[in-house]
């Protein structure tokens, strides 16, 4: 049985499989507000893939006759799912419009009219195989792309507020980086009209400019999106309580620390015991044993640090804060954090910026 063998741009591309799955299995472990990450999880699903597609395609790309039409697709959506992400960036607390969103339909529509400019070529018998159709598609690709950079161009005002504002000039530096990164991208794509020779040499550019966005997201863009609390350990009393209590405990904490149910205002003790499947007693019994707290102490002080690293890390402002962290008026966020603190949500930012 030979070794296997891989080229350098099979190398590369398995790379950037490796970081695309490194980058998803944090964000989903370590992500607490689940709609405001899922843009990036699409983004290095898809980026992911194409990094797949690459390296796979000498052993698995008979499969299918639409297997580089694939590869097509998922390089191409890059520019305008990335787009998403910027602008996401930009306004940390909420997610882009629907208007924005409408930049994902450049690609089907570059789709479907390079098929049709092709169906209107006598030597195309076969669409798929059709050198026209991958002609017009890798056009039609690089104006979807260029035009989805435009949208960016709409939401200036934005981004230039954000370079003003103390904590936002590293959301700004990054913005600008991913916007570079994304022109150099459509350029390396257009590098594919130079003939035969130079196709090659695209790939492996356009690879290396994915492993370049990658770069981007683990030294900057994990620290613009807060990170989860750190798992904590439980103490345990000395009355030595029963397993049954320590599991119990054990799953309050996986509820706490990754799935943080306190950023729901409305979540109550009752919702911890129908989840858990016992008496809202148990609960509070297990609470006070294991974490020497009740109830909404424990929910408070969590929303807090999530608070805290908010203040910080965005430029929010105070009533949207305390909405992303789970209290449902403003009134009892600082007057709970205050508590906590000594200090209220304003001065905390003011002084820790400082």
């Amino acid at each position: 049985m030979e070794p296997l063998r891989f080229t350098i741009p099979e190398m590369l591309s398995l790379i950037g499989v490796f970081q695309c799955v490194y980058i998803l299995v944090y964000v989903i472990f370590r992500a607490g507000n689940a709609a405001r990450v899922a843009l990036p999880l699409v983004y290095f699903l898809v980026l992911g893939s194409a990094f797949f597609l690459d390296f796979a395609r000498s052993y698995i790309g008979e499969l299918t006759p639409y297997y580089d039409l694939l590869r097509w697709g998922a390089w191409f959506y890059g520019p305008p799912l990335s787009v998403l992400v910027i602008i996401q960036i930009a306004q940390i607390s909420k997610l882009p419009s629907l208007s924005d969103c409408a930049v994902l339909l450049l690609i089907p529509v570059a789709l479907g009219f390079s098929f049709f400019m092709a169906g209107q070529a006598k030597e195309c018998a076969v669409l798929i195989e059709c050198p026209t159709l991958w002609e017009w598609l890798d056009i039609t690709g690089l104006i979807a792309g260029a035009a989805s950079l435009l949208v960016i161009w709409t939401h200036r005002g934005m981004f230039a507020e954000l370079q003003k504002q103390k904590a936002g000039k590293e959301r700004y530096w990054l913005i600008l980086s991913m916007v570079l990164v994304n022109i150099f991208f459509l350029a390396a794509m257009g590098l594919r009209f130079g003939g035969d020779h130079l196709d090659e040499g695209a790939g492996i550019v356009r690879t290396l400019i994915g492993l370049s966005f990658i770069y981007l997201v683990t030294t900057s863009l994990f620290r613009i999106y807060p990170q989860a609390l750190a798992i904590t350990v439980v103490k345990k009393k000395d009355e030595n309580p029963s397993s049954g209590d320590q599991v119990l405990a054990d799953r309050i904490t996986s509820l706490l620390d990754l799935d943080k149910v306190y950023h729901e205002n409305t979540y109550s003790r009752s919702d911890l015991a129908r989840e858990l499947g016992v008496p809202e007693a148990t609960v509070t019994r297990v609470i006070g044993t294991f974490f020497n707290k009740s109830f909404p102490q424990l929910l408070n002080e969590r929303r807090i640090e999530d608070a805290k690293r908010l203040l910080l890390e965005t430029d929010a402002n105070i009533k949207t804060v305390s909405q992303e962290v789970g209290f449902n008026s403003l009134p009892s966020f600082n007057r709970v954090f205050k508590e906590l603190t000594g200090k209220s949500p304003s001065e905390y930012r003011k002084n820790m910026i400082k």
